[in-house]
Formats: C-alpha cells, sequence, structure tokens
C-alpha cells in the first residue's frame, strides 16, 4: 500500500513538472546580425503553441495575441504597396513571417513575442487600420492579400537550418548593402546583390536642404560645437562602403556613423552625397531604407519580369532556401 501511495505521488508531481518544461522561455534581445535560432532539426518551431504570436501594439500599450495568418497578413499590409505584382507580395510575406517566428522562437520582447514598432521590428496593422488605408480598394487589396498569405503559409527563409534574419527595405540605391558594412558583423546570406529596377522607381533620388540656421541648429543637437566655417567645410564624407552608402561622416570635427546622420536630418536612407552655398546644405540621397537584404522595389521589379517569390527571395537572400515548416 505504501509504495502505490509513493508511485501515485511521483505521478502528480511529474504532470506539475513536465508542461513548466516545455513552457519555458527565455527573454533577452538578440542582435539581429548575430541571430541564432532553432533548426528544424532539432525543434520544428511550428507547433501548437507558435500558431499564434502575441504583438505589443505601440498605440495601446498592450499586447495582444493573433493567429500567424492574421498577422502576416497584417505586417504585409503596413510594409509593402498592395498594387505590387503577386510575386513580390508572396516574398514579403515569406520574409515577415520568418522575422516573426524567429523573433518567437528567440523569446519575444518584454511584453509580447513582437512589436509594431517599425524602429525595433517590422509594422502591423489590423483589418480595421487596412480599410482605413485602402479605403475604396479594400475589398479589392484584402483578396489579393490573403490569397498571397494563404499560398506561401508556413513557409520560411532558412539558411543552414536556421530561420533568417530577413532584413527588407523600400528601395536600394542600385545594390543592396553588405549587412557587415552596416551591422560591423557578417551575415553571409545579407550580402551586396544586384537590384538594378531600383533605380527605375520614382522615389529612387530625393534631395533634401536646410538653411544655415536650420543646418547648425541640428548639429548642436548631436553635440557639436559649431563654428563660423563655412558651410561646405562643415559636414565631410570620410567613408563610404563598396555600393557607396556612407559609413563615417565628420560633423564640425566630431565623427558619427552615415546613419546617424541619416536620422539626424530624416534622410530617406544612408547612401547621399553632401552639396553646400554659403546659405543652405544639400543632401542628395539615393534610395529608401537600410538597403539591406529585400529590395521592395525591386523584389516587384523581378516579379514583373516573371521571377517567381522563391527566385526573388534566394536572389536577394544568398545561399538561403525557402523552406516548408511542417505542423
Amino acid at each position: 500500500m505504501k509504495n502505490y501511495l509513493i508511485l501515485i505521488l511521483l505521478c502528480a508531481i511529474s504532470l506539475i513538472l513536465i508542461p513548466l518544461a516545455i513552457g519555458g522561455t527565455s527573454h533577452g534581445e538578440t542582435n539581429p546580425s548575430e541571430a541564432t535560432t532553432q533548426t528544424a532539426e532539432t525543434e520544428d518551431p511550428i507547433n501548437k503553441d507558435a500558431q499564434t504570436i502575441s504583438v505589443f501594439r505601440t498605440a495601446s500599450s498592450t499586447a495582444q495575441e493573433i493567429s500567424f495568418f492574421e498577422y502576416v497578413c497584417g505586417s504585409v499590409a503596413a510594409e509593402m504597396p498592395l498594387a505590387y505584382n503577386e510575386e513580390a507580395i508572396k516574398a514579403q510575406a515569406v520574409a515577415c513571417y520568418t522575422n516573426a517566428l524567429r523573433q518567437k522562437t528567440e523569446g519575444g520582447v518584454e511584453k509580447g513575442d513582437i512589436t509594431d514598432n517599425t524602429a525595433v521590428h517590422q509594422g502591423y496593422i489590423d483589418k480595421d487600420q487596412r480599410k482605413e488605408k485602402w479605403g475604396k480598394d479594400f475589398e479589392k487589396y484584402e483578396k489579393k492579400l490573403e490569397a498571397a498569405v494563404k499560398a506561401v503559409e508556413g513557409e520560411a527563409l532558412q539558411y543552414k537550418n536556421e530561420l533568417c534574419v530577413a532584413a527588407f527595405c523600400a528601395i536600394s540605391n542600385g545594390k543592396t548593402e553588405d549587412a557587415k558594412s552596416l551591422w560591423r558583423s557578417s551575415v553571409p546570406y545579407l550580402v551586396s546583390v544586384e537590384s538594378e529596377g531600383d533605380k527605375l522607381s520614382p522615389s529612387y533620388a530625393s534631395t533634401v536642404s536646410f538653411s544655415k540656421e536650420e543646418f547648425v541648429r541640428i548639429a548642436g543637437n548631436l553635440g557639436t560645437k559649431p563654428d563660423n566655417s563655412k558651410l561646405s567645410e562643415a559636414l565631410k564624407i570620410t567613408k563610404k562602403s563598396a555600393t557607396g552608402t556612407v559609413l563615417e561622416i565628420a560633423l564640425y570635427g566630431k565623427k558619427f556613423t552615415g546613419e546617424e546622420i541619416r536620422k539626424a536630418f530624416s534622410l530617406r536612407s544612408p547612401t547621399y552625397t553632401v552639396t553646400a552655398t554659403e546659405n543652405a546644405i544639400t543632401f542628395n540621397v539615393l534610395g529608401y531604407g537600410h538597403g539591406i537584404g529585400m529590395s521592395q522595389y525591386g523584389a516587384n521589379y523581378y516579379a514583373e519580369k516573371g521571377f517567381d517569390y522563391k527566385e526573388i527571395l534566394e536572389h536577394y537572400y544568398r545561399g538561403a532556401k525557402v523552406v516548408k515548416l511542417e505542423n
């Protein structure tokens, strides 16, 4: 009888401990250029728990649990024009799903698995926001969106059996950027590739001008000490990547990264040149976004040329493969 009671006690303890072992997660930030993930060989990231994702909505400061299908729809809608070719939209859907699944696998953020803050992760808009964004075109675009996402549901980008950091930008400068240039760490599948269609975008080139007073004010906010030197001598590009991205720049003698200056002056990309007159300074900018990974405009260009979504993805993420992850 005593042994029987001990056996019952051991069974009860095991029922408590096993769910804790399965459900345990670790939280923490991971440098995207050094990301590591569970592999399909050791643990299938698609399981019952992974069918939903917790999205931290910045507007309401709350986490919202939604299906992965709805999340990918809302993320694609936030990130890519739905007027683009279906194959480009499919490519974007795979990229968004890959990023979300990798983020969830790695432990998420403080509240939820992923945030809709585009400064941190990728965007997400719900169906009501999509209705507001598309207006009279809502039904047309929603149908197109759902069909594209459904066609690639469960497909992700992997490199050597690990989920990729599926970085993307709106428009490159004609070549995508090597991740090492901006992230200071190599990512084997995020290297510079041709994206010639970007040069055809009506938004490929842009200019931003500042009066001397505006320029000096922003420079001062960056902790520099503006002097009475000519504007042509105030800002000097000291280092560029092979593709033309500004890597280092001196502002009144103080060193900054090209990305820091881009953010301070609200430039569309870190690929720019500078011209100055006595009373104004102008940034001549190429592309839109950081330039790493898939160019969305370039993806649409290739789709219009007859590339399917797998060919588009495998062009921009060199050596990576589109893999169907099984339930």
